[in-house]
């Protein structure tokens, strides 16, 4: 794969990790406080997974990813580490919490995560984004600078970085299986 890209998603560190090492696909995501109308957009096709470790918590977490977000080292203040990098491959709208409980084999938070991803704003729309991830041949280090804070999901890096070399999370046929398993229960939950 040879993509440059200067743009990054914020998400959790272990919903970053998760995605790069093949157990997640799904994100469940509402906007941030910064952006257009509180209200999550797909603003990049193929970005970077840029992790963060605020608001992340165990107890939002499926008991078995829990250790997961222990094995994560927290970097220095001065510092971000990039690991994975993804692309958009599909995004849908939540309709309930129904729905969204029934791709929990697709994610790895819990029922409270969930709950609480409904209760945030609650006129605004849930997105589900289908996500092909791509573990980086090497992390990529870079300053942090007060550019990557706040509550957007979406962050401008500044400069184009290179992910040749990187693998996909998945096999093909793998990652094929679950975005027809996603698009059957969305279809089938509404």
């Amino acid at each position: 794969m040879r993509v440059e890209a200067n743009v990054a998603l914020k998400e959790w560190a272990a919903i970053c990790t998760a995605l790069s090492n093949g157990t997640q696909v799904l994100l469940i995501r509402k906007g941030g406080l910064r952006e257009e109308g509180g209200v999550f957009r797909v603003e990049a096709e193929q970005f970077f997974l840029l992790p963060t470790f605020e608001h992340q918590k165990s107890e939002l977490v499926m008991p078995q990813y829990q250790p997961l977000l222990a094995s994560i080292p927290i970097p220095p203040n001065d510092k971000v580490t990039l690991t994975g990098f993804g692309v958009a491959h599909k995004f849908y709208r939540a309709q309930n919490e129904e729905q969204v409980r029934a791709l929990s084999a697709f994610h790895i938070g819990n029922e409270n995560y969930v709950q609480q991803r409904f209760d945030y704003n609650p006129y605004d729309p849930l997105t589900l984004l289908v996500v092909r991830a791509y573990s980086l041949p090497r992390p990529i280090e870079m300053p942090y600078t007060k550019a990557f804070g706040g509550c957007r999901s979406w962050i401008d890096m500044g400069v184009n970085l290179t992910v040749e070399g990187a693998q996909p999370a998945l096999p093909d046929d793998e990652f094929q299986r679950r975005c027809q398993a996603i698009d059957v229960v969305m279809r089938t939950t509404n």
